[in-house]
């Protein structure tokens, strides 16, 4: 790829990530939903730039692509504190599906349990 087509390319990422990373922090803080197609939406232009970055190390870059890099690695330092607290957000949730499972479980057999014991 040329220096002039990497460098449209990394821009347009950097792009959609200056997009995607406010929007990201503002569904963590409450103020909107963050749904599977934000998270596809955010690991898109993440996945496109992990080839561009392995080629980008083989080989010397002009300035403009190297700036457009450092653009993108101060999206990623950004992105990194919010998906951490999104990870977390989601490992919160788990637990409280599995516990809220298990008590509709459990008020299932009460139930199963109780049908069986009474007599018509």
């Amino acid at each position: 790829m040329s220096s002039a087509a990497l460098n449209k390319k990394i821009r347009e990422i950097n792009g959609q990530l200056a997009t995607l990373v406010p929007a990201t922090q503002s569904a963590l803080a409450g103020e909107s939903t963050f749904t599977v197609d934000e998270l596809r939406a955010l690991s898109r232009p993440i996945s496109e730039m992990a080839p561009i970055l392995a080629a980008t190390k083989l080989a010397p870059q002009d300035p403009q692509v190297t700036a457009q890099l450092q653009t993108y690695k101060a999206h990623l330092r950004n992105l990194q504190p919010t998906l951490e607290s999104l990870r977390q957000m989601l490992l919160a949730l788990r637990s409280q599906l599995a516990s809220n499972q298990a008590h509709l479980k459990a008020a299932s057999d009460w139930a199963a349990a109780l049908s069986t014991t009474q007599h018509p």
